[in-house]
């Protein structure tokens, strides 16, 4: 029992990497796979882009949803145990997305598996930030790393969304991309067994949450606002950047090489953003992830919209090919930013509440962002001006974050 509570001090990387897989399957297959589903099932059951977006608005719903009421649930059951539950539900939840063709009850699925993995990023988020605390030195890196799974996710993804659509596809099912569903349910299994006994190793307390009376929240104001700028931004990319780039022109492996790209520079984001994690106790972070990620939106945006789909130039094509890179270093850092800014403003018995705050903040601009950015592709006819109104959303969210100073600093 005693090498059990070792386990995290001796083996932090392997702990975290334990809880990265956990950030794999809540966010990388089952929430953010989505992005290349979507072109398949749109094509397959005749959606419009509102519809599409909506998928995914029904998807923030959940997260919000979950994030409140993840607070209920720390109280009354152990980071662990809502963590493995929660894991346990999204997977089948990614099965039962595979299961319907109608709207109603695809969207269902999407809202509950917005919920369940809000409950293992929370928890997540939670057990890596205790981790960190015990290992200072390394607590960027650590965070970087939990957060960092999210790419590894999605880099699985591009790896087998297709290649399962296209077996099934082979075989003659009537909609493969169900077939495509399943197969990702069997390497978040993987995943969630791999996991297990690194994660059931992170038993030592953290203090009890409670309501956050410490720190008013008007001194956390700028820094919630950007958040929820930077969830109303990054998600009409994450949503619809497969679309529009299908739409310029690419097609097959080069659509799994584009988003490959964003997972691959998601784990390298660990290393890229964690001594300002560390250093940074202000809204710094924050502001420069947003601005990278608004360089990353405009890049396709401005090639959908005046750039020629048959007759790519070369350096359009490159920089089409670096706008995931950007994104992928940047996006989940974002994240990272706030449970950092957390944990050097707030005292440890808040470090959950702080979480759940920017969590909420964080899910409402989600529920706008896919919605408004699929009325506005539908209505324009462009989903390039669709991508333009998240690349204006997200230089927003910069600017208001570079505003944020640290607690201590804050009259």
């Amino acid at each position: 029992m005693r090498d059990s509570v070792d386990f995290p001090q001796k083996y932090p990387i392997i702990c975290a990497i334990a809880l990265a897989f956990g950030s794999a399957i809540a966010l990388g297959i089952s929430r953010f796979s989505y992005t290349l589903f979507l072109p398949l099932m749109r094509d397959d059951l005749h959606w419009s882009y509102f519809t599409s977006g909506n998928m995914n608005t029904g998807n923030a719903l959940g997260y919000f949803l979950g994030a409140l009421t993840c607070n209920m649930l720390f109280k009354k059951f152990k980071l662990t145990h809502v963590f493995f539950v929660s894991i346990v539900l999204s997977i089948l939840l990614i099965v039962a997305s595979g299961l319907f063709t109608t709207v109603p009850l695809i969207f269902i699925c999407r809202f509950l598996v917005g919920t369940t993995c809000t409950w293992v990023f929370v928890s997540g988020g939670a057990l890596a930030a205790q981790l960190g605390a015990r290992h200072s030195e390394r607590s960027g890196w650590i965070l970087g790393i939990y957060y960092g799974g999210v790419g590894f996710g999605i880099l699985l993804s591009s790896m087998f969304v297709n290649t399962f659509h296209q077996v099934a596809q082979a075989q003659g099912y009537e909609h493969p991309w169900q077939e495509a569903w399943w197969g990702m349910a069997i390497v978040a299994t993987v995943l969630a067994i791999l996991l297990y006994i690194p994660v059931r190793s992170l038993t030592t307390p953290i203090a009890l949450p409670k309501i956050g009376q410490s720190v008013p929240l008007r001194k956390m104001q700028p820094m919630i606002i950007s958040y929820f700028w930077y969830g109303l931004g990054h998600i009409g990319y994450m949503t619809f950047v497969i679309a529009l780039i299908r739409e310029i022109g690419f097609t097959g492996n080069s659509i799994d090489y584009f988003y490959g790209l964003v997972g691959a520079f998601m784990m390298l984001s660990s290393k890229i953003w964690s001594k300002l994690l560390d250093q940074r106790k202000d809204g710094y972070v924050l502001g420069s992830v947003a601005m990278v990620l608004t360089i990353a939106c405009f890049i396709p945006a401005m090639i959908a919209v005046f750039g020629d789909a048959k007759h790519l130039a070369t350096w359009q094509i490159v920089a089409i090919f670096i706008s995931p890179m950007l994104f992928g270093s940047s996006m989940v850092s974002a994240v990272s930013a706030t449970t950092a800014f957390v944990k050097h403003n707030l005292p440890p018995e808040d470090w959950v509440y702080g979480i759940r705050v920017f969590t909420i903040a964080f899910s409402v601009g989600q529920i706008l962002g896919p919605f408004l950015v699929g009325l506005i592709s539908d209505l324009t006819g462009s989903l390039g001006i669709g991508l333009l109104f998240s690349t204006l959303i997200m230089l927003i969210s910069s600017l208001i974050g570079y505003r944020q100073k640290a607690i201590a600093s804050v009259g």
